[in-house]
């Protein structure tokens, strides 16, 4: 009986491992012409030239066969997107100034701002970038132009730049524009320097390490030195009042005793 079942067994595990040893080759053999296929790799690539909208990079294709020698090799520049978000830039202007908002970039120019289409719209008075808030704006050009800039012009203008062959958006940039009235605030930023930072902001070299007080106008140096005789004033005074009071103190004790 266990004659038979190990024979049984046996043929199982023969008849299990027959397709393997039939369908199995003895050895693995390549083409010809696969031998001697010639493929197109890239052997060098650029990084984008810009961080966010549309930019162009640099790739080194070659042919590279069988004996891994690169053969015809050739550069070709192309588009690159890395990141179509390109953030918000702020402003800060005065009523009635001429000021203008521009969605170009060197590499639109460089291709041509006839290839793309350009789309504003507005979030009137606040600073933000939800895109709910905002409403179509009426310009069709790359830039919005303020004659004459008013409070009611305030808030954040949002410019989406389109592929025209395939209406692919490649940018999205907001402007954060403040417009406040001359006599609410001095923004003439030269005249609040000190004349270290003037000479530094004209190009010249300062040491701004050593530390310098800061200049008080004559003014201020008149109502420190009346304070300061007014102070001394005032304890002198107190000092020879107490003096007398003491004395009569004295004086009025001596004659009842």
């Amino acid at each position: 009986m266990s004659s038979v079942t190990g024979f049984i067994l046996g043929s199982l595990l023969f008849a299990n491992y027959l397709p393997f040893a039939v369908t199995l080759p003895k050895t693995l053999a390549i083409p010809e012409k696969l031998q001697e296929a010639v493929g197109q790799v890239i052997v060098n690539a650029t990084t984008c030239t810009v961080t966010c909208g549309l930019g162009s990079k640099e790739e080194t294709v070659c042919e590279v066969g069988p004996d891994g020698v690169r053969r015809k090799c050739k550069s070709q520049r192309l588009e690159c997107l890395t990141n179509w978000v390109c953030g918000m830039v702020h402003f800060t202007i005065l009523v009635g100034k001429e000021f203008e908002l521009s969605c170009l970039s060197s590499e639109i120019l460089e291709i041509g701002q006839e290839a793309f289409r350009f789309t504003w719209k507005l979030a009137r008075g606040i600073i933000s970038t939800d895109d709910e808030v905002f409403k179509p704006f009426r310009a069709l050009t790359h830039v919005v132009k303020f004659e004459s800039a008013q409070e009611y012009d305030a808030g954040t203008y949002r410019c989406d730049v389109q592929l025209l062959k395939n209406l692919r958006l490649v940018k999205r940039l907001y402007f954060g524009l403040r417009v406040l009235p001359p006599n609410l605030v001095n923004l003439n930023f030269h005249q609040s320097l000190t004349e270290d930072q003037k000479l530094v902001d004209e190009g010249l070299e300062v040491n701004l390490d050593n530390y310098t007080r800061p200049h008080r106008p004559p003014w201020r140096k008149k109502v420190a030195i009346t304070l300061g005789i007014g102070i001394a004033s005032g304890v002198t005074g107190s000092v020879l009042v107490s003096i007398a009071v003491y004395g009569g103190l004295r004086a009025t004790n001596s004659l009842n005793t």
